[in-house]
């Protein structure tokens, strides 16, 4: 299909038709850094879950920021690539949860890949939770 049958319909990749807001996750909310990610390796509190493990520190910037790590013990690229996609939209619809902004690292465990959307979201949201409850005490 050519982007010109895409545009003639009227898709859209990155807004919504209904609302106008956002559907990604911007440039700004991702940790891309590898210093970043050290920082909130060293620095931050360790939740580990069924399908993920959430390291987080509390954020110096106005928005929680995110970043994901999927080594290649859990498939080839294509399967990590899905995984991260799954996880980026799950951390854009939950972000919310966070009482201030934080820097949260993912790391993805083997299986998680199989699991439905809903089954990754309830587990992630749970240890965000956690990871939020225990930043800010």
């Amino acid at each position: 299909m050519s982007l010109l049958g895409v545009a003639q319909r009227g898709a859209s990749v990155s807004r919504s038709d209904d609302d106008g807001t956002d559907r990604t996750l911007a440039r700004a909310s991702r940790l891309r850094a590898r210093k970043l990610y050290l920082e909130v390796y060293e620095h931050g509190h360790r939740v580990p879950g069924s399908f993920f493990v959430l390291f987080g520190l509390p954020g110096g910037t106005p928005k929680s920021r995110l970043g994901i790590t999927a080594t290649k013990k859990f498939g080839h690229a294509v399967a990590r690539n899905r995984i991260k996609r799954v996880v980026r939209e799950v951390f854009r619809k939950n972000r919310g949860l966070a009482a201030s902004p934080i820097d949260v690292v993912v790391n993805v465990k083997m299986g998680a890949g199989e699991q439905s959307f809903d089954r990754l979201e309830a587990d992630f949201t749970s240890r965000f939770r956690e990871l939020n409850r225990r930043l800010c005490s």
